[in-house]
C-alpha cells in the first residue's frame, strides 16, 4: 500500500546563485512513514501504542556536501504535534538522514516534512507533503515507500546471534552481539554497470538513539550488488532496526530503505 508524495518546492539563495534545479530537487528529498506498535510503560502497566516512523533523506545533488547545516521539521495538519532534528551532510556518502516518531497519528492527517539546508552560502528551503500513514492497532505494516528504492534496493537482511567471551586473565565476562548481513543490489531504473566498483555504505538506526550508526562500507560487484556485515553489541531483543544503504552511482548517492526487528 504506497502514497505517492507531492514534492512542493520553494528555494531562495543567499551568496550565491542556486544550481538549475533537476526533477528530484537540489538536495533530493524522499520520505517514507513506517507503521510500528511501541510498548510503553513495564510490567502490568504496559501498554501498546501504535507508531508512525518518518524518515527523511537528503541528497546534496548540486553542492559539495562539507561545511552545511541541515535543520529538519514535522508538522501535520490539525494537530499541535511537531519535532526537529539538526545534522550535516556526511562527506563521502553525500547525504544527511533524519528520523521521527509519531504516537497515535491522527487520521485523516496530512503530514509535511520542512528542511533548511545551508551550503557554501546558499540557503535552501524545501517541503514534502504526504498524507499521514494510517498507523493503528489492526494496521501494523503500513509502509510509504513511493520515492524509495527506485535506483538503490536492499534485497534482504539477515542476523546471526552470538556470545563472545571478553573475559581477562582467566576471568570471563560475556557479551551478546548481533551480526547484520544487509544485501543490497542496484533498482531498476539504473543498470549493474553504473554501480560496478562503486562506493556502497549500510548503516543502521534503533528507536532511541539519536542518528544513524555507521555499519559497514565497501563496493558494488559487476553485477551491481553488494553484501555488508556490522555488528551491533548487547542487541535490544524485539527492537527495530532500520537499515539504510547509501549507494552511489556516477556523480549521485541513491538510498535504500529497510526495517527489521532485532532477533537477537
Amino acid at each position: 500500500m504506497t502514497t505517492a508524495l507531492v514534492i512542493l518546492i520553494c528555494l531562495t539563495a543567499a551568496g550565491a546563485s542556486p544550481a538549475t534545479a533537476d526533477p528530484s530537487g537540489q538536495f533530493a528529498p524522499k520520505v517514507d512513514q513506517h507503521c510500528a506498535i511501541q510498548n510503553s510503560g513495564s510490567g502490568p502497566m504496559t501498554t501498546a501504542i501504535p507508531v508512525d516512523r518518518i524518515t527523511l533523506n537528503l541528497e546534496t545533488v548540486s553542492y559539495p556536501p562539507a561545511d552545511s547545516t541541515i535543520s529538519a521539521s514535522y508538522t501535520i495538519s490539525g494537530s499541535t504535534r511537531t519535532g526537529t532534528a539538526n545534522g550535516t551532510f556526511d562527506t563521502a556518502r553525500k547525504n544527511a538522514t533524519f528520523n521521527f516518531s509519531v504516537s497515535k497519528p491522527p487520521p485523516g492527517g496530512t503530514l509535511t516534512v520542512t528542511y533548511q539546508v545551508w551550503v557554501h552560502g546558499v540557503y535552501y528551503s524545501n517541503f514534502v507533503s504526504a498524507p499521514l500513514a494510517p498507523c493503528t492497532w489492526d494496521n501494523p505494516s503500513y509502509v510509504d515507500a513511493s520515492t524509495w528504492n527506485d535506483f538503490v534496493t536492499v534485497t534482504g537482511v539477515s542476523q546471526r546471534c552470538e556470545t563472545v567471551d571478553f573475559g581477562v586473565g582467566g576471568r570471563h565476562a560475556y557479551i551478546r552481539e548481533d551480526i547484520v548481513t544487509v544485501n543490497v543490489a542496484h533498482g531498476p531504473s539504473y543498470g549493474p554497470s553504473s554501480y560496478a566498483g562503486r562506493s556502497v555504505w549500510a548503516d543502521y538506526w534503533i528507536v532511541g538513539q539519536k542518528a544513524y550508526t555507521s555499519g559497514a562500507s565497501g563496493v558494488f560487484d559487476t553485477d551491481g550488488k553488494a553484501t555488508l556485515s556490522f555488528v551491533i553489541l548487547t542487541p535490544t531483543t524485539g527492537a527495530e532496526l532500520d537499515v539504510l544503504a547509501s549507494g552511489q552511482s556516477g556523480s549521485r548517492t541513491f538510498p535504500g530503505h529497510s526495517w527489521a526487528t532485532i532477533t537477537c
